[in-house]
This record gives C-alpha cells, sequence and structure tokens, in this order.
C-alpha cells in the first residue's frame, strides 16, 4: 500500500497549489464569458425584490435555492456578474483545499483530479450550484473515517449538499443510504440515538429539497423531451458513466463543449465502449458495499437521464464524483492490507493503478484544453455585445430579443430586454409558459415587433444568435427599415453568437 506519510501533504503543499488553482481560476473567468444559465441565476438574484420575491421567481426553477440566496445576498451590494464568478471560484479553491488535505490519495492523483475537467473547468469557470454541493459532500467524506462517532455531523453536511442541486442530491442521498445501512445493520446501532437524529436530521434536509425542486404543474420542463422516443432515450441512460469518465471533448469542432470525440467518431463503437465500462466499478473497488453504492449511483443517474431527456458534460460529472467518493470511502474500509494499491505512488503497476491514472489522465488533458479555448475564444459573445452597445451608447435604447437568448446580455447590461416570446421586459427565463408564434420564425416575431414600434418614438435594438433578418433583399417587412451594425462570432457554445439590429419604421 506504501507509506501513509506519502498520502499526507503538508501544509505548505495544501496552500501552495490552491493558491495556483485560485490563480488559474481567476484568468480564467476574466476570459470567461458567461452564458445563459449562469446568466439566470444571476438575473434571478438580481431582480428579487425581496426574499418572497425571490422564492415566487425560482418555483419553476427544479433547484433547490441556496445557491440563488447566496447570489440575492451578493446582488444587493453589486449588479456587476464578474462578483458572482469570483465568488464562485473561492467556493471551489476552498472545496480543493479539503480534497487535497484530507483525501487519502496519493499528491499525483489529488493534482490530476484537482486539474481535471470538472474540478477545474465545468464547476469552477462555469459559475453554477453544482461546487457548492460538492464542497459539502467533500466535507462529509473527511469525517468517514470516524463515522461510527461522527455520524450526526456527516448527516448534517449531506443534507446541506442535497440542498445543492439536483444532481448533488443523487449523490448525497445515495451516500447517506450507504452508511445508514452499515450503522444499522453492520454496527447494530438500532437503538442509537444519533442514529435516527441522523437520518431524521437528513430526510428533513431532503424533504426540503425536494419540495423545492418539484416545481408547479405547468412547468415546460419536461417539454423538451416530449419528442425524443424510446429508442433515443436507452442510449442517454446507458452511456452517462462512460461519459463521465471518458471525457474527451471533440476538439476537431468549434462548439467542444458537451461534445465526446468518440460518440462523434462512431457511436456503436462508443456504445460498446460505454456497455464494458460498467464494469470499472468491479475493477477499481475491493469492497462489495462500495461496489453495490457505485452501482446504484449509475442506475439512479440513468433513471434521471430517461425522464430529464438531459444531455450534458455537468449532469455526467455526478458519476464520476459517484467513482472518486467511492475510492476515498475504500480506503477507510475494511483492513490496511485490503486497501487499493493505486492510492499511493506504488513501484507497482497493477491494472487498478493504470486504469485509474489513465482516467485521470483523460480528464487532465481535457481540462487543461477546454480551460485554454475558453482563454482563446470567446465562450459566448454577450460581453463584446455589452461593451459595443454601451460604446455606441446604444444601450440607451430598447434592447429585444426573441426569448431567453438574450439573458446573459441583460447580466452584462444592467437592464430587463424585450422579449419579443412574450412581449414583455423581463432578464431571467420563466420555463412555466409553452411555445408561441413569436417563437417561431419570423412571422411570429415582426409582430411582436410591430407590437414594440406602437410604444417606441424611435428606432430599437434588437439581437438574435443568428442572422435572423435579410437586409439586403429587404424583405423582412415594408413598414421596418432594419439595419444590421454589427456581428459578434466565433462563440464555443451552439447559440452564443450575436447580431445586433436596429429596427425603426420605415
Amino acid at each position: 500500500m506504501g507509506n501513509r506519510n506519502i498520502l499526507t501533504n503538508t501544509n505548505y503543499a495544501v496552500y501552495s497549489i490552491s493558491a495556483v488553482f485560485f490563480i488559474l481560476s481567476l484568468w480564467g473567468v476574466l476570459h470567461h464569458e458567461l452564458w445563459l444559465d449562469e446568466a439566470h441565476h444571476y438575473l434571478l438574484a438580481r431582480d428579487s425584490t425581496s426574499l418572497s420575491d425571490l422564492l415566487i421567481n425560482t418555483r419553476y426553477e427544479g433547484h433547490p435555492i441556496s445557491w440563488n440566496l447566496i447570489l440575492y445576498a451578493l446582488t444587493r451590494y453589486t449588479i456587476d456578474p464578474f462578483w458572482m464568478q469570483l465568488l464562485h471560484i473561492l467556493i471551489m479553491t476552498l472545496t480543493v483545499g479539503v480534497f487535497l488535505k484530507k483525501a487519502p490519495f496519493s499528491l499525483v492523483f489529488k493534482l490530476l483530479f484537482v486539474f481535471g475537467y470538472f474540478m477545474f473547468y465545468e464547476y469552477n469557470i462555469i459559475s453554477r450550484n453544482y461546487n457548492l454541493g460538492i464542497l459539502f459532500v467533500f466535507l462529509a467524506c473527511t469525517f468517514y473515517s470516524k463515522r461510527a462517532t461522527h455520524f450526526l455531523t456527516i448527516s448534517f453536511l449531506l443534507g446541506l449538499a442535497s440542498n445543492s442541486h439536483a444532481i448533488i442530491l443523487i449523490l448525497s442521498s445515495s451516500i447517506m443510504a450507504m452508511i445508514s445501512l452499515e450503522r444499522l445493520i453492520i454496527d447494530k446501532k438500532i437503538k442509537s440515538q444519533q442514529t435516527w437524529i441522523g437520518i431524521v436530521g437528513f430526510g428533513l434536509l431532503l424533504l426540503i429539497s425536494l419540495l423545492q425542486i418539484i416545481p408547479p404543474s405547468d412547468t415546460s420542463f419536461f417539454s423538451h423531451g416530449e419528442n425524443v422516443s424510446f429508442l433515443e432515450k436507452i442510449p442517454k441512460s446507458i452511456s452517462p458513466f462512460f461519459k463521465s469518465i471518458v471525457l474527451v471533448p471533440d476538439i476537431s469542432i468549434h462548439s467542444f463543449w458537451n461534445s465526446n470525440l468518440l460518440v462523434n467518431l462512431s457511436k456503436p463503437l462508443a456504445g460498446i465502449i460505454a456497455i464494458i465500462s460498467l464494469c470499472i466499478p468491479y475493477l477499481l473497488l475491493t469492497h462489495k458495499k462500495l461496489i453495490l453504492y457505485m452501482y446504484f449511483g449509475i442506475v439512479v443517474t440513468g433513471i434521471f437521464f430517461y425522464i430529464s431527456s438531459l444531455n450534458a458534460a455537468r449532469y455526467y460529472g455526478i458519476l464520476y464524483l459517484f467513482l472518486i467518493t467511492a475510492l476515498w470511502f475504500d480506503y477507510y474500509t475494511g483492513e490496511e492490507k485490503h486497501r487499493p494499491s493505486f492510492l499511493s505512488v506504488s513501484k507497482h503497476k497493477s491494472l487498478r493503478h493504470i486504469l485509474m491514472y489513465t482516467i485521470l489522465g483523460i480528464h487532465f488533458i481535457s481540462g487543461v484544453y477546454a480551460y485554454t479555448a475558453d482563454i482563446k475564444r470567446p465562450f459566448t459573445t454577450a460581453q463584446q455585445t455589452a461593451t459595443f452597445l454601451k460604446e455606441n451608447n446604444l444601450d440607451t435604447k430598447t434592447i429585444a430579443t426573441k426569448a431567453c437568448n438574450g439573458t446573459a446580455l441583460s447580466a452584462y447590461i444592467g437592464k430587463a430586454i424585450y422579449f419579443t416570446k412574450t412581449n414583455s421586459f423581463e432578464s431571467y427565463c420563466t420555463f412555466n409558459r409553452p411555445s408561441t408564434v413569436a417563437e417561431q420564425g419570423m412571422v411570429g416575431v415582426l409582430q411582436s415587433i410591430d407590437q414594440l414600434l406602437q410604444t417606441e418614438k424611435e428606432s430599437f435594438i434588437f439581437i438574435a444568435h443568428t442572422a435572423f433578418f435579410d437586409t439586403e433583399s429587404q424583405k423582412n417587412s415594408p413598414q421596418l427599415e432594419i439595419r444590421l451594425i454589427a456581428a459578434f462570432e466565433g462563440s464555443i457554445i451552439n447559440k452564443g453568437n450575436h447580431y445586433i439590429y436596429e429596427i425603426s419604421k420605415s
């Protein structure tokens, strides 16, 4: 297994690596432009006038409110979204510090993990509500070796984690179920007061989270999966674990985010590898209860993907975290002689050792690529567009977009935008509205624009993520004068470009 001192990093190493992580993260967010989801939560907080207003505005989110509460407090002092990004990387730096100090892995393992795709890029540079939950999960993991005496602490931390994101709820609930069953069945602590206080306490926090996650009946959350067939949903259900560990962005395409090189090269080959990859937990883990924990996470997450039809790397990451926490627990389960050898820097290169470090290496390379690509190219062109509008005094005009594609712009220009989809001034999205004519195409948008011009005395600005109007032929509408002012292209994500039009009555 190796000398235990190899796994124990000094405070100097922890602080030094954490400092480097923070500096690189700061440089990353200074070059990262917000996209819809990041701006959406920030605007929910910014434009809520009270806590009760925030509760009402978040009822269709499908997320616990904890991240929005933090942003609500932040936006009482500033409306500059950079401070959200700074807060986000501070939370992740703290999370990294906890992992570096407490996780029972070699320094090489830790470095590859914290600078891997999820920790260094997806859950760090992109400001969302994931890393808050990861922090509480890792804090709970630090007490796992003393779970007999710190069951209440673990239960409370996992309960807090479940109130960060629906995906993290699956992870925290699985950990809680595992340690509770161990305490009740193996340790025979059925009559222990701490056991039931911990279980009931976690259950209450879980219930609070579920009450926030479950949206009203008129939600539009499931509408995007209505046209997905059963046969299309099956691959989405069995491939997440493969996509979480063999995370190789397709560097041959400009919009590499949420892509997978193997899937794009050959879906049948990727499918075969996905099925084979399901053997990995059995190969890496040495204890039956942890193998069961791992497969339980894979099954539940697969059900989540089947129901939601979601398809993005940020969701797949939960299974990578399942694997890392399982390896963490594996070290503190059973006798020392049975502890997995790949956790230490050993000369003995076992299959486990090679397999795990290969996975870590893939994530490290993918994380570095995504980070550098984000610095070199705009994630979206929203910030460039907002700067252009301000420099040309166009931000004082009414600004319109089709719908939620204007959300990031609202964060940067500091005011609401006219959504042609709803014929109203808004900033964030509300997921309870069915599709309307206005978002289907040119006719609906022109109808909404005509309605807006009834109240606008001057021209206004319309912004689309594609070259929406044919300004050369002027066949859009005889009553309108439409002029393309500027176009900002090169966005990493799809629908991240911005085309700026000035529209007035002919």
